[in-house]
């Protein structure tokens, strides 16, 4: 059971993880299409892909985390 739970936790964590790295990806794309002319657009966007990324990574972390217990 202990160990269907770490396994569950750490998918889990994989799955954020992918799903903030398209998000980040999706806001970098945003914020070079704004760069043409909406400057304050894009660094709306620049921070959400900067927030995004450090979420992937957090939740990155934790899933090896969950993996080593």
């Amino acid at each position: 059971m202990a160990t269907t739970t770490k396994h569950a936790a750490c998918t889990h964590h994989q799955t954020a993880a992918s799903e903030h790295e398209a998000a980040a990806h999706h806001h970098r794309e945003a914020a070079h299409h704004h760069e043409q002319g909406e400057h304050d657009e894009a660094k709306v966007h620049a921070n959400a892909a900067q927030a995004h990324s450090q979420d992937a990574e957090r939740h990155t972390k934790m899933a090896h985390q969950h993996s080593q217990k």
